[in-house]
């Protein structure tokens, strides 16, 4: 059992994996003086189109390429090896047999916050983590009337606009996302041909 004091969660997709994620992670270690933030790619996010997720080896790779000389980051990818589809409050009871932590932080954006109370035994969630929400342009920081406030946490975040599925309408327009993802990452998209085709 490895235990720290604070531990930071950051799950998703991460198709792909862009600077705005390893930007909050970072911002949320400092602002809520976390001392790990482990990325969780999911194995399947029962709110997103699965046919324009790719494969879990390549995100998984594309993960290890974005955060690796990060000393605060850490990829946890045992939620990959469970059944689908991915469950939060499934993927903590699993967690807590590895890590333990004083305290811990589920870090979501601002544009999920109004949404959590959809999620899956959400009140359950809240039993075993504070949420922890990042400022997104244009998602107001709007609190659901259902969550205590004392478990929420809110932080600013990048304050520009990023995400995976601009970038794969990038990709697949042939434009550059140079500034958008790490050269690392921009490099296994190219090798491995990955979001050439249009998602329109």
């Amino acid at each position: 059992m490895r235990t720290y004091s604070k531990i930071g969660i950051l799950g998703g997709s991460f198709n792909p994996i862009h600077f705005g994620h390893a930007a909050a992670a970072q911002m949320a270690t400092e602002e809520l003086g976390l001392d790990l933030a482990l990325f969780i790619p999911t194995r399947l996010n029962p709110l997103k189109d699965s046919s324009k997720i790719a494969a879990v080896k390549d995100r998984l790779a594309m993960c290890e390429c974005a955060i690796s000389k990060n000393p605060l980051f850490e990829i946890w990818e045992k939620e990959l090896e469970m059944p689908a589809p991915s469950y939060t409050v499934n993927t903590l009871d699993r967690l807590f047999t590895e890590f333990s932590a004083k305290e811990w932080y589920f870090i979501i954006g601002s544009d999920n916050l109004s949404s959590f109370v959809q999620w899956y035994k959400w009140e359950e969630i809240l039993q075993k983590v504070n949420i922890a929400v990042c400022y997104r342009p244009n998602f107001p920081m709007d609190i659901p009337k259902e969550l205590p406030n004392e478990r929420v946490a809110c932080f600013e975040g990048p304050n520009w606009g990023i995400s995976s599925s601009q970038i794969r309408k990038r990709i697949s327009e042939r434009k550059s996302c140079k500034y958008l993802l790490d050269e690392n990452v921009i490099k296994y998209i190219e090798k491995n041909r990955l979001y050439e085709e249009s998602e329109t």
